[in-house]
């Protein structure tokens, strides 16, 4: 079982308590904040720029890089 999975299981109270916390440590990132995370992944400034603001309608609140 995922934790999504998991979570999506828990009853009701405990669903959310669980995703109050999640909103109490997460935020959306900025389009800045978006932009340097995309930097320090490798992308160059337009590059960077530009998925930015291609991706500004949607709420991410983490971008990792891949680890092989």
């Amino acid at each position: 079982m995922t934790a999504f999975d998991a979570l999506h299981a828990a009853p009701a109270d405990v669903r959310a308590a669980a995703l109050g916390l999640l909103d109490a440590v997460s935020a959306p990132l900025t389009e800045r904040q978006l932009v340097t995370a995309l930097r320090k992944g490798g992308l160059g400034v337009l590059e960077a720029r530009r998925v930015a603001r291609s991706l500004r309608k949607v709420d991410l609140i983490a971008v990792s890089r891949r680890s092989f």
